[in-house]
């Protein structure tokens, strides 16, 4: 069953219209378009720039790494949301005394009704743990940074977070970097449309409270 259910969510993912995903990073801006991309590091993407928001550059960057954060947290969160759907969940209890297994916790559906299964002092170290990575290890304040201070780069925390992109090599070809950038951006773009629509998938009896529910049931 969970197979189905996998093949049913990597078709529907497949289906998505490619510029969605990887539109605009490999492709020559056109004629007349302003060029923004030595300003915020990253093609804009299938869009012309234009209006207030790009003409008012001091808060250019700001509003393009928050951009590409929210992004990030959404693609994590749409990968979570995949994982409830097959069932998956930790082994034993989420709570020392074994009272609340961690299956429990989507037996009344997925998203908000499962909120409500979860401890209040668990909430409460979910929100002391964003609260930690907001001001501490990636500052929420901060919009560049990195070895190459790019929108959405962090210069790392001492014990906690890295400098850059962990793991990995930095991209020093501007074509290769802006493309990677352009990449991440559709794809975080991609992710919080996703996600808001699972959420409202999740809020909907009809649904059962699932969020994939018109493509895993049926």
């Amino acid at each position: 069953k969970n197979r189905i259910k996998m093949a049913k969510l990597a078709l529907a993912l497949l289906a998505t219209p490619a510029v969605a995903f990887f539109g605009g990073g490999g492709q020559a801006a056109p004629r007349g378009v302003v060029d923004t991309t030595a300003d915020i590091g990253v093609d804009p993407g299938p869009i012309t720039p234009g209006g207030f928001f790009f003409e008012e550059k001091e808060s250019l960057a700001r509003r393009r790494a928050v951009e590409i954060k929210h992004g990030r947290i959404a693609m994590m969160a749409f990968l979570g949301m995949m994982v409830q759907e097959l069932g998956i969940t930790f082994p034993g209890s989420i709570t020392l005394d074994g009272s609340v297994q961690f299956s429990d916790i989507l037996k009344d559906g997925m998203g908000f009704p499962a909120l409500e299964n979860i401890p209040r002092f668990g909430l409460f170290q979910i929100v002391a743990f964003g609260f930690i990575a907001e001001t501490a290890a990636m500052p929420a304040g901060q919009y560049t940074g990195g070895p190459q201070n790019l929108p959405g780069g962090y210069d790392g925390s001492v014990g906690t977070i890295p400098g850059g992109y962990p793991f990995t090599e930095q991209i020093t070809d501007p074509a290769a970097r802006t493309r990677t950038l352009t990449c991440e951006l559709q794809n975080g773009r991609a992710a919080m449309l996703g996600t808001f629509g699972a959420m409202c998938h999740s809020c909907v009896d009809s649904c059962d409270h699932h969020f994939f529910y018109p493509i895993t049931h049926n």
